[in-house]
């Protein structure tokens, strides 16, 4: 399955100059032309290879164990094999980018297919150095410091505990204030902005913002409380 963004919704609300790479996990891709217009290496985890080549995308090099990309495709691609059957092909490839200075990255292919693959995939982008993640109509970021954004009025959005942080944000239809937030526990899921700042205050830990990148027609959209 493929999805369209265009680089306009990304670009207003992050400065896509900061990644060096886009890492393709084998879940929901964008359409080609948006991964072509960023211009970053592209780094394929094991079976996104297959999805690439087939929207016409030459990933740089393809890292995994390897048992998911169509075996015509190895001879004429630059694939790196590791085996370990400890690490999944996610872990597998943020290894490699690391030492090779290709991080922070933009992710996509998170989400699609089952949902233990989608918690796993979250749970090790915890540990990919300021990256973020796109999926269909969604952005992600790990915040760890105090930090303002820009948003459109009205952006639906939800923060997560990552795995927990206490928090104040500034902008929100429902404020929090020196909240505690955790995953698995108590979150801000599906707040909106009320102003065109948004600012979080981090007291300690980190957590998950996941914007919309559309408009959501909904009862917060109309200023209703869930």
């Amino acid at each position: 399955m493929s999805f369209t963004f265009e680089l306009s919704q990304i670009s207003g609300l992050i400065d896509l100059k900061r990644y060096r790479a886009i890492l393709c996990l084998d879940g929901y891709l964008p359409d080609p032309e948006f991964i072509l217009r960023l211009e970053l290496p592209v780094i394929a985890a094991d079976g996104a290879a297959n999805q690439l080549i087939s929207q016409g995308v030459a990933p740089d090099v393809v890292i995994g164990d390897l048992d998911s990309v169509d075996y015509e495709l190895l001879a004429r691609l630059n694939c790196v094999r590791i085996d370990d059957q400890d690490s999944s092909d996610f872990q597998k490839a943020i290894t490699y980018m690391r030492p090779r200075e290709l991080l922070p990255c933009i992710i996509l292919g998170m989400t699609g297919g089952y949902a233990d693959h989608i918690l796993n995939n979250i749970s090790i982008f915890n540990d990919c150095d300021e990256s973020i993640f796109l999926t269909p109509s969604m952005l992600g970021q790990k915040l760890t410091q105090n930090d303002n954004f820009s948003f459109p009025l009205n952006t639906k959005l939800s923060v997560f505990g990552f795995p927990k942080g206490i928090i104040t944000t500034k902008g929100l239809r429902w404020n929090l204030t020196k909240s505690q937030l955790e995953f698995c526990g108590i979150n801000s899921c599906f707040n909106r902005t009320v102003s065109e700042t948004f600012s979080v205050t981090i007291h300690s830990g980190s957590v998950l913002l996941l914007t919309y990148l559309e408009g959501i027609i909904d009862a917060g959209a109309q200023g209703r409380t869930p």
